[in-house]
């Protein structure tokens, strides 16, 4: 469908078009910005669940660890460091939440980068009278 309008009524289109753009462009860029937070609670989570390990010790169970323990593998001689405990601060039930959190914050994560996605792939079609091709920058 062409439209024949006056220059100051294709002006206000143009502002109209803009402010669309300017519209589509700040839900994009809050997508992003939900998409990096996402990933920083991915990764607060994962550390967290990736420093766990079967050799720490609950804060319960510290005071049956022997004083004079000596960690597997150092050597009888030379300078030894003192014996080390790391203290397991996670137990199995906040392991079992985290790990479920971060599975959800992977899925929106995904879901907003499919959404910037799809935004991308929007477009707009206007028929432009072939006297304004040249002038919008649209001549082949």
């Amino acid at each position: 469908m062409k439209h024949t309008l006056t220059l100051t009524r294709w002006h206000k289109v143009a502002e109209r078009i803009n402010a669309a753009l300017k519209e589509r462009e700040a839900r994009m860029v809050a997508a992003f910005t939900e998409v990096e937070a996402a990933n920083r609670r991915i990764g607060l989570y994962r550390a967290v669940l990736d420093k766990q390990s079967v050799d720490m010790v609950q804060p319960e169970h510290v005071r049956h660890v022997p004083a004079l323990a000596v960690p597997e593998g150092e050597p009888s001689w030379g300078r030894r460091d003192p014996p080390r405990i790391t203290l397991q601060v996670a137990d199995a039930a906040l392991l079992a939440e985290l790990a479920s959190k971060l599975a959800r914050e992977q899925a929106r994560s995904h879901a907003l980068l499919d959404e910037i996605a799809d935004l991308n792939r929007e477009k707009l079609e206007l028929d432009v009278a072939s006297e304004l091709h040249e002038i919008a920058g649209l001549a082949a």
